[in-house]
This record gives C-alpha cells, structure tokens and sequence, in this order.
C-alpha cells in the first residue's frame, strides 16, 4: 500500500493526474491540456492477511473492505483502507514554459497500529471467529485506530527553470484547501484483558481488564457515513505539494525516433529523476466532547462488559455507552477542545529511463514522513519501492508494477491504458500465483490533446 495508480502514474500520459505525485509533472506537458473527468483508487492491506484471487471481486463488495482491515490475527496487527476519488481537474500550457492545473480530490484513509484483530474481529463480526475462548490480550503496545476523510482543492503552477543542453529542469508547487470531512481514532494503552465465554451472548465477555483508553471524534458522524458526506465539509485547512524533475535530453535520445515526430515530442528524455515534498498541511477539528473521551480501563474480579452489547454500539455511541459505567471505565481529562490533524506527507523520488522506442522502466520510491505514535489522530502511508517496466503508445500503455512496502511486502500488479481509459490493480499478478497482503484496484477516464 505505497502508492496510488501503481504503473499509470509512472507514464508519460499521467497528464494531470502527475499533479498528485510531483507538480513538476505538468510542467513542459506532453499535452496540450489535459483533464481528468473521474478517476479511482482504492485498497485494503493488512499485515496479517492473505488474499487470493477469488478475494478480489468481493473485496469491494458493501461491508467487505472493512472485515478485510480488520483480519482475525492477535495483536501486532497494522492495516491500513485508502481510498481517493479524483474528481474534475485540468491541466493547460499557459506559455513555452508554464502550466497551470486546476484539481479536486475526495481521500478516505484509515489506519490500525499494532492492534489485535481478534478483539476487534469478536466485537464487529463475532460470526467470523475463527479461534477459542478464553483468549488472552497482552499488549505493551499502543493499539491505536483513526480514520481521516476529506476533499481537496488544488491550484498546481509548473515551470520549466532551466533549459541548457541537454540538461532541463522544471519545478512545481501546488496550493491547496482543505475541506475536513471527518476525523476520529481510538488508542489503547497497555491493555490486559480476557476475553470468555458467559454464556449470556454468543460473543462472550471482556473482563480482568486495565489499561488506558483515548478516543475522540470530530466533524462528520461515522456511523452512517458514505462517499456523498465528502461534500460535507465540517472543518478546513491548508496544504500543499512541492517538487523538482531533472531530464536529461541529448540529441541520441531521439535518434531511434527519427521517423515518429508524435513520439520525438513525446518522450524527450533519456533518463528523469524527480523528487517532491507531498501532502504538507494540517486540518483544523473541533473536538465532539459529546463522542470524545479518555478512560482508565478498571475490570476485576466479577466485573465484566458484554461483547455483544459493546458491539451494538455505534463508533458516535461509544463515548456515551463508556460513561455510563464509571466503576469501569474511569473519565480522565482530555487536552483541549480543538486540534490539528497532519496530511500523510511523504517524500516522493522517481526515476525513469527510456529504453528504446515505447519500452521504459521506471523506478520509484516513497519515503512515510508522518508519525502517529503521539498524535493517533493523524494518519499515515507506508514507505515502499517499486519498479515498473511499460510500453506506452499513443493509444495504449501497458504496465507491470512490482512493489514492496513496510506494510504489505511484495506485490506484482497490472495495468492497461487504451484511448482515455484506464483500469488495473497493484496486486493482481501475486494474487493469481499465490497470496497477497493486500487488495487494491484503481481506474479512470481522461483525456487531453496531445502534442503534434
């Protein structure tokens, strides 16, 4: 779970979708311009799982995407749910050596931190267990939760700063509001607990439990959110992207094009490398008091909690549910009544080299610049590699992404281009030899007028 478009987003005919992972992209474009009508990208990984094939239509099914973040392993879990909506976006040529974008994009992102899976599994889908109680919970850890939605709206400027020779480089930076959907998280601290069987419901109890809880919600209600809530906008902030690509063009570059003048303006380099600074910016959330709250976990003796009744509660329920038990769950104070919810920011770095004619490989690499250890509330990607062979004609692309992240390990993927439409996965290729630790799909409609 590294990066979103796997293989297209290597490519020359990223048009303005480059925008979201280098804003130098758009600069000296091999389009005239270029729009984005709709695209999507989505997936689900999981350091415990193990996917095949056949997962891979259910997976996106209602409901699906979140049994598979949640997985039935013991503690020591992550995972991590992605999902992006890229709306209506353009890019144009202002001059010889600017473009200017225009870009919106809907983002859902959902992390888990060394949580255990089983807990979370019996309380959500007590139907799926697929281990015996007693179980016992020993976590030195935090296990921590969140979820962060939100829309941006981006304004991207790219320049060509330097042109000598054959060397050529541009640069880019992207502006960008924040509209904040939705944010909340969920952390446990040194937990101890037992999960039995009672015998009053088929889930079983929670007792002999200590540890801390912290839990806060701000902007939209969880409970019955969906894709049209991304148009609610409860809080806001600012963001934005900067970055660099140096192309490295002699003349020999376009030697074994002499007789394609469409592929002599196309691909003007030999060798690129590029390097940007992504997602910086923060969003501001008022703190729901009335879903938010931190507890001292207390359960001894007889004491226990109904799994089956803590499971009927809603996420916006919780806090309510959690404080009606105060022999339980003791109140602890909570820090202020607002707070700043940090971007996934990452450092990007890409390589790529033409090998001849319509065959290039690409390198790429993503460096995760976010830490949730002390603010769980912010969410974060994972850092990874891949490598990309493609060919790309003017019609059609074909890509074969291989990855490894610190999150899912090795992927092999697959993805097609032809006209304005394109459609792949970076997982498919490992899921059809074998298991994968992830599922993901993306695709997309766009179109511009290219270069003559």
């Amino acid at each position: 779970m590294a990066q979103d478009f796997p293989g297209i987003r290597t490519g020359s005919h990223a048009g303005v979708l480059g925008v979201f992972s280098n804003p130098a992209n758009i600069a000296d474009s091999r389009y005239k311009w270029h729009a984005n009508l709709l695209s999507v990208n989505t997936g689900v990984g999981n350091t415990s799982g193990s996917f095949d094939l056949g997962d891979l239509g259910n997976t996106f099914s209602d409901g699906e995407l979140m049994r598979r973040f949640v997985g039935q392993s013991g503690e020591g879990t992550s995972a991590m749910l992605n999902a992006g909506i890229y709306g209506p976006s353009v890019m144009f040529n202002v001059g010889p050596k600017s473009t200017i974008a225009l870009s919106t994009r809907g983002r859902i992102l959902m992390n888990a931190i060394d949580f255990d899976g089983r807990l979370a599994n019996q309380l959500l889908y007590p139907e799926d267990r697929d281990f015996e109680l007693p179980y016992e919970i020993r976590s030195g850890n935090s296990m921590r939760v969140n979820v962060n939605a939100w829309t941006e709206f981006g304004a991207s400027f790219g320049h060509v700063l330097y042109n000598e020779g054959a060397h050529f480089l541009k640069g880019g930076v992207t502006l960008k509001y924040l509209a904040g959907v939705t944010n909340g998280y969920l952390g446990l601290n040194n937990l101890d607990a037992r999960l039995d069987a009672n015998g009053v419901s088929s889930n079983g109890e929670l007792s002999n439990a200590s540890g801390t809880l912290l839990m806060g919600f701000g902007g939209a209600n969880l409970d019955q959110f969906s894709a049209s809530d991304l148009t609610s906008f409860k809080s806001s902030g600012f963001g934005g992207d900067i970055g660099f690509v140096y192309e490295y063009r002699p003349e020999s570059a376009l030697e074994t094009d002499a007789l394609s003048s469409w592929r002599a303006q196309r691909e003007k380099y030999k060798f690129r490398f590029g390097v940007s600074l992504m997602d910086l910016g923060k969003i501001n959330y008022d703190r729901d008091n009335r879903r938010s709250g931190n507890y001292a976990i207390d359960i001894q003796g007889a004491e226990f909690v109904d799994l089956q009744e803590l499971g009927n509660q809603g996420l916006d329920e919780l806090n309510t549910y959690f404080a009606s038990q105060p022999d339980l769950f003791t109140p602890i104070a909570q820090d202020g009544s607002t707070y700043k919810v940090g971007l996934p920011t990452t450092l990007q770095l890409d390589a790529d080299y033409h090998i001849h004619e319509g065959f290039f490989v690409n390198l790429g690499g993503q460096v995760s610049l976010s830490n949730n250890d002390t603010k769980i509330y912010n969410s974060q990607y994972y850092s990874g590699v891949s490598l990309t062979p493609r060919f790309e004609g003017k019609r059609l692309g074909i890509y074969l992404p291989l990855s490894y992240n610190a999150l899912t390990d090795f992927n092999a993927g697959f993805s097609i281009r032809y006209g304005p439409v394109f459609i792949g996965s970076g997982s498919l290729l490992t899921a059809l030899i074998g298991n994968t630790k992830q599922v993901d799909a993306h695709f997309g409609i766009s179109f511009g007028g290219l270069l003559d």
